[in-house]
């Protein structure tokens, strides 16, 4: 005998003892096959598109738009870090929790309005109002790739929905927390160039993380970019020579590698700078995050800033420009 049905299956779905099951009836009351979807320990989405997969249709919901999107080339054309973060945006909107056992994923796509999503964005800004944005701004995109594409006809309603008010971060690290940090990131290796390069050439985690000695040329480091942001050279200066050369123990293409020459993993880098923040707290320093180093080399840099960093919009200059101006006094 199958569990008691949970709201928010899919017809003729239960939960069986080790796995969703679907029911296949004879007309008579008594199942005439039963058909194993999924473990129990699947999320509703994924319970969805094993039952859509089965039946051989695809049924027009926010997880069915959010998958189709995933596969496609605007997506997978992003960095590393980017689908990894934007696949888990969307694993949380298709498994947020609407109404009495169901979740945002089997919602159609014909009854999303701007006053569900301004209720689910209203729910997650309670914990996490710059995610709200995002996760609406990914459905948005989505959204639009789909419309472009003849794939659905509906409106678009993100297009209402104003997102939450986000204040810019402001931290500025000062040129002694930055020695006194550095220091610190002894223990770790590859954390030493990479504060350097973050510094020096004003990059992102990712960009230093993938930069390989290709980018070592003659007149300078060739700083390549992530997010749309103008690729630059970044002339070369003693201490620039010394961030590029410091993790070369080993043979590998990488600026910043391991013991064996492999690529940094994401997960690996942010363990060993949370490690360095504990120890920035233990010593008496206001601990930073990483991607405040390029905030602090934007903000430091005398001349073109917005050259410097990269950035095509001048708003963006703006917002990592943090170091407080130093003014006259009227009299």
């Amino acid at each position: 005998m199958p569990k008691k049905r949970t709201n928010g299956l899919p017809p003729y779905v239960y939960a069986g003892r080790s796995a969703y099951d679907l029911h296949i009836y004879n007309g008579k009351g008594h199942p005439r096959k039963v058909i194993r979807l999924c473990s129990l320990n699947s999320p509703m989405s994924e319970i969805w598109h094993a039952y859509e997969q089965y039946n051989k249709h695809e049924i027009l919901n926010l997880d069915w738009l959010l998958r189709k999107y995933m596969k496609s080339e605007q997506f997978n054309k992003n960095t590393t870090e980017t689908i990894k973060s934007q696949t888990q945006m969307i694993n949380r909107i298709n498994n947020y929790p609407r109404g009495q056992d169901k979740i945002l994923g089997t919602a159609e796509l014909k009854i999303i309005t701007s006053g569900v999503l301004r209720r689910y964005s209203d729910s997650r800004a309670k914990t996490s109002p710059v995610s709200a944005n995002r996760e609406i701004s990914l459905i948005s995109v989505a959204w639009n790739w789909a419309l472009e594409r003849d794939l659905i006809i509906f409106i678009n309603p993100c297009t209402n929905v104003k997102r939450n008010k986000e204040s810019a971060r402001t931290r500025y690290v000062t040129e002694q927390e930055y020695q006194s940090a550095y220091l610190l990131a002894e223990k770790y290796p590859y954390l030493q160039p990479a504060m350097e390069l973050a510094y020096l050439c004003r990059m992102r985690r990712c960009e230093i993380l993938g930069a390989t000695r290709k980018q070592i040329l003659s007149d300078g480091f060739d700083t390549l970019r992530a997010k749309g942001s103008r690729d630059t050279i970044t002339l070369w200066s003693p201490r620039l020579r010394k961030a590029v050369k410091a993790n070369h123990t080993v043979a590998g293409i990488y600026i910043i590698q391991d013991e064996k020459g492999q690529r940094i993993t994401e997960s690996a880098f942010k363990s060993a700078w949370t490690r360095l923040k504990k120890l920035m707290v233990t010593n008496g320093i206001e601990p930073f995050n990483f991607h405040d180093l390029k905030a602090a080399g934007v903000s430091d840099t005398d001349g073109n800033k917005q050259d410097a960093s990269g950035h095509r919009d001048a708003k963006m200059v703006a917002i990592y420009d943090r170091k407080k101006k130093q003014v006259e006094p009227t009299r």
